[in-house]
């Protein structure tokens, strides 16, 4: 039951006429029919009602004839699909993201489709700042972005957006992983790591702290997200992230996350935008879809 066979099935139930669908196929009747006929021997039951002067289909012919015609449907979509994929041959995809992310899902996604498109050359840019990833983005010099918080602008369109919470993140073990109902004022008897003034989530947990009137006094400060987790890895340390930063980290039990019982923290949403004007590239596009779908998992 190929899709030739399947082919020559719809032709006659369209015309009603062996000779009029052998004449659009381009081949004789007898050939045709003795088609039909193996079709009818598979499925064990007539497809059509020979009448004098017109074919008709039973009702197992029109269920068959439904079959082929979604058959059919669903090879020009992939044949469409695959069309547009020819076209991803050597090119750059130019993105805009902020530190945490690249550590974290959006290395997993861009690793995956790098492997499927080896002569794309994916062009990373870190930004400091959401109105960063923006400018990149309206300016044309980079072709999506993906941060936190940007924000609404007419020159940007929304392809995703997902809200996520900011919680501690410490090392497995560390004494806090003990505690119910974890406050702000818990973390301040453990050292804190956090941004310098130019990482937004410095901004963010300045914001929060005097939200609880708090006073932040960090041990380390640095502009590496990575130093950031890799101190909050070495075991008595204490951070403040959120899931996304810290994925890589959480699936392999290098670090856990553990939600806050005040909500002193906004809640940032993570973004994914592109130029409101123009079309994206096939290439372009497929990572975007595969971005949504990492984002939807993750969120």
């Amino acid at each position: 039951m190929n899709r030739k066979t399947l082919r020559f099935l719809e032709q006659v139930s369209r015309f009603g006429s062996m000779r009029k669908a052998a004449e659009n196929l381009n081949i004789s009747s007898s050939a045709l029919n003795r088609q039909i006929l193996s079709l009818e021997e598979e499925v064990g039951m007539p497809l059509f009602e020979r009448l004098p002067r017109k074919l008709r289909l039973t009702a197992a012919g029109e269920v068959l004839v439904a079959h082929a015609q979604a058959v059919e449907r669903d090879y020009r979509s992939t044949m469409g699909r695959i069309a547009a994929l020819k076209g991803m041959g050597r090119g750059t995809i130019r993105l805009s993201t902020m530190g945490g992310l690249i550590y974290g899902p959006l290395l997993t996604v861009a690793c995956d489709f790098i492997r499927q498109h080896s002569r794309m050359l994916v062009r990373v840019e870190i930004q400091p700042s959401p109105e960063m990833i923006a400018a990149r983005v309206l300016s044309g010099e980079s072709d999506i972005g993906l941060g936190y918080n940007i924000l609404p602008n007419p020159g940007l369109r929304v392809l995703q957006s997902i809200e996520v919470d900011i919680g501690a993140v410490v090392a497995p073990g560390h004494p806090l992983t003990r505690k119910d109902g974890l406050r702000l004022s818990d973390c301040i008897h453990h050292p804190i790591v956090t941004g310098t003034d130019s990482m937004a989530i410095r901004s963010v947990m300045d914001h929060a702290f005097a939200t609880a009137d708090i006073p932040l006094q960090p041990t380390v400060e640095t502009d590496s997200i990575e130093v950031i987790k890799q101190f909050a890895m070495s075991g008595n340390c204490i951070t403040f992230l959120n899931p996304f930063d810290i994925s890589a980290e959480i699936d392999r039990g290098a670090l856990v996350w553990l939600p806050l019982a005040e909500r002193y923290f906004p809640i940032p949403s993570l973004r994914l935008v592109t130029r409101s004007k123009g079309v994206l590239e096939p290439a372009t596009a497929r990572l975007v879809e595969e971005i949504k779908t990492r984002m939807g998992t993750e969120g």
